[in-house]
């Protein structure tokens, strides 16, 4: 029994090492503050720092940043700095440029010790096309003091905290609100939002109101591509039915 014991016991201690998480030991780092989806063309703060181990404590760190996209592409100009120096243990702050175009991105830090490549770590964004909500409200009663009122948005269920607005409705008790609700979500299924007063106000059309929608892909490429295939192919088409002689069978003989 304590043969058969201790084995179990080293095949746990085996196993516990196998499943450290990737990366568990990797001195460099990348952080940042929030979600990992952000507008296109904005900037966002990221984070880096490199901790020494013992015995690397009078090695110089230095570190160089980029951006590439799902092929592998370098985005110009995208992180700045994009490359410098680091003290031990120390965060150094990188603003990144997020490119105009939506799509999966990577940001890439190198970490050197004296020159030498040490470790690498990626931070993989998306950067979107904001998805533009509206909802339109009216006052049933234009005589009701509404000229001002805070309002947010609840995408899915869930409140948006940044989408806070404060409206103005017009002479009639008619206006609108709208919110750039910047996500990556499922465009296979559908989705909902509402907006809710902050007080509440319950005479007032629009509000409280379940709008379902789609977050179609705003990436027209493949269609215009097609499309511009389909039309080359009809012109083709057309050209050659005008160019094509037509034969003459003569005069239908008539019947005896």
């Amino acid at each position: 029994m304590n043969k058969a014991a201790f084995g179990i016991m080293a095949f746990l201690v085996v196993a516990a090492f196998c499943f450290v998480p990737a990366g568990l030991d990797a001195a460099g780092e990348i952080t940042h503050d929030g979600t990992n989806v952000y507008k296109v063309s904005t900037t966002e703060t990221f984070e880096i720092k490199y901790t020494l181990d013992e015995g690397d404590e009078d090695k110089a760190i230095t570190y160089s940043a980029k951006v590439i996209n799902k092929t592998g592409d370098t985005m110009s100009s995208a992180v700045t700095p994009s490359s410098g120096s680091l003290g031990s243990g120390e965060a150094e702050e990188l603003d990144v440029k997020v490119p105009s175009t939506a799509g999966e991105y990577r940001l890439v830090v190198e970490f050197f010790l004296d020159d030498v490549k040490d470790s690498q770590q990626e931070y993989v964004f998306n950067a979107v096309n904001p998805i533009v909500l509206t909802v339109n409200l009216k006052a049933d009663d234009v005589t009701l003091n509404l000229e001002e009122f805070g309002v947010y948005f609840y995408v899915d269920g869930e409140k948006q905290e940044d989408s806070f607005k404060t409206i103005s409705l017009s002479a009639n008790g008619t206006g609108s609100v709208s919110y750039d609700w910047i996500a990556n979500p499922d465009k296979s299924v559908s989705h909902s939002f509402y907006v809710k007063a902050v007080g509440g106000s319950g005479m007032i059309q629009g509000l409280d109101e379940v709008h379902v929608f789609y977050a179609a892909d705003d990436d027209y490429s493949l269609i215009i591509v097609v499309a511009f295939v389909l039309l080359v192919l009809l012109v083709f088409y057309a050209v050659r039915i005008y160019r094509k002689p037509v034969k003459n069978f003569g005069k239908p003989k008539s019947r005896r």
